[in-house]
């Protein structure tokens, strides 16, 4: 899988306490904390040789010890996660958002908290700043990290935090915290209630010049499609030359990761929006696969699947949301990622999953296979607002060579939320050894509607 590309050189990509296993960074961004509502909770379920373990655990919160400020109502610690050794020792830190967090008498600012992975756990953290806390809200949002030379040529090779806000400009920031680095307008307008939604870093291999793909909402038709007339895009695509829109389409959600096994990302966007909200898409949300496309943007081919798509298991239909999250990583071992598409508004709001293999050629939709939790395994019952697939992620928590699938569903029990951990082997997914995991077993006791899963991250 591709991200970022300045990863430590000893130590595993996404293991924040180095002993081999790659970790899974869950959160419960409306997690109680200590009596106050929204205060939110990040949880690292660490990998073992047998997969996710939920006894060995981390929870962190802004009462946590080493944690900068003090869990309170609303600041949704968590809305926003990233994983990166920042500093480069072999263990993975976290960059997290907390979007309503009050600043510097800022109701609602934002603020973003690094968390180092050390030999002593996760108890060492510094404040990443904004550097204009009065001129932005919710700032965190949304994160990444990435070599930005281009976009950001002061920080010249190394990592860059980025964040974004409810507004039109990401801030980068150096991954040392020395000081902020200077912020790139979009060129664009976005729907101040809406903001920069989602930001995806863009390894290209062999260079330190990392794309960006930044999701934010248009304001002349309140929608998220893109008609090409420069005041109503969604989905941003920057290079070393800047942002540009016209080339991606709408979207609210991106992945990078080599589908065809040729060495090169390819980009998928997922658009989980109906045609009122996003004109052209298909009716209950569509993905688009921008093949060969990490390098410039520009794609070899495009494959565009829906839940009418000959293969793909169901029908599209309004409020699906087919496509509201999407993982790459290779289930099966076989050379080629796959594609995993969150459908969190299926059949009710229940919730599915559907993974499409990848090929040497366009992924392979005719053999597509749907996961719910009434598939024959999978712990659990459907159950009308479950939201099964609001995140999902694609992690090899066991070491084994077959990337494991990880869900959220934040509305399962009442709101509590709940995770999953699905296998990948030969045959791609499978219910064999799964695992879930609810607010209890995540360690959050009771959090009341802590939406756990909301966000699920790793390598």
């Amino acid at each position: 899988m591709f991200t970022a590309s300045a990863e430590a050189a000893v130590g595993t990509q996404g293991d924040l306490n180095r002993d081999g296993y790659r970790d899974v960074v869950v959160s419960a961004p409306d997690a109680a904390v200590a009596g106050r509502a929204k205060a939110g909770a990040v949880v690292v379920l660490y990998g073992t040789a047998h997969g996710v373990d939920p006894s060995r655990r981390t929870v962190l919160t802004q009462n946590s010890t080493g944690i900068p400020g003090t869990a309170e109502a609303g600041d949704r610690f968590g809305a926003a996660v990233a994983v990166y050794d920042l500093n480069r020792d072999g263990y993975t830190d976290l960059v997290v958002g907390s979007p309503g967090e009050d600043v510097a008498g800022d109701e609602g600012g934002g603020s973003v908290t690094v968390v180092y992975g050390t030999a002593s756990g996760l108890t060492k953290a510094k404040t990443a700043g904004d550097p204009w806390p009065y001129s932005h809200d919710a700032y965190g949002r949304s994160v990444a990290v990435g070599t930005f030379n281009g976009l950001n040529p002061v920080n010249d090779g190394k990592p860059s935090i980025v964040v974004g806000a409810n507004d039109a400009e990401v801030t980068f920031l150096p991954a040392d915290l020395s000081g902020q680095s200077g912020t790139s307008g979009n060129g664009y307008d976005f729907n101040p209630a809406y903001g920069i939604v989602a930001l995806t870093p863009v390894d290209v291999p062999g260079s330190d010049d990392d794309r960006l793909i930044a999701h934010g909402r248009g304001m002349s038709d309140g929608g998220w499609g893109y008609d090409g007339t420069g005041d109503d895009p969604h989905a941003y695509f920057a290079d070393p030359a800047g942002f540009s829109g016209a080339d991606l389409p709408a979207g609210t959600t991106s992945a990078v990761g080599d589908l065809n096994g040729n060495g090169t990302p390819d980009l998928v966007i997922g658009n989980p929006e109906d045609p009122s909200q996003s004109p052209g898409t298909s009716l209950g949300g569509q993905v688009t696969v921008y093949f060969d496309a990490g390098n410039s943007g520009s794609p070899s081919r495009v494959q565009t699947i829906t839940q009418d798509t000959p293969g793909v298991p169901g029908s599209g239909e309004a409020e699906d949301r087919f496509g509201a999250s999407v993982a790459i990583g290779d289930t099966d071992k076989d050379g080629h990622a796959d594609l995993v598409i969150g459908t969190p508004g299926e059949n009710g709001g229940s919730g599915a999953v559907t993974v499409v293999r990848g090929t040497t050629g366009q992924l392979d939709a005719a053999h597509a296979r749907t996961w719910t939790q009434n598939t024959s395994g999978v712990p659990g019952t459907s159950e009308t607002g479950d939201a099964f697939g609001a995140a999902v992620r694609i992690i090899d928590t066991d070491k084994d060579g077959y990337a494991d699938l990880v869900v959220g569903a934040p509305g399962e029990n009442g709101g509590a939320g709940t995770i999953w951990s699905l296998r990948g082997s030969a045959s791609s997914v499978t219910a064999a050894g799964s695992v879930s995991v609810g607010t209890s077993g995540a360690g959050l006791g009771s959090a009341g509607a802590a939406h756990l899963g909301s966000v699920v991250t790793g390598p």
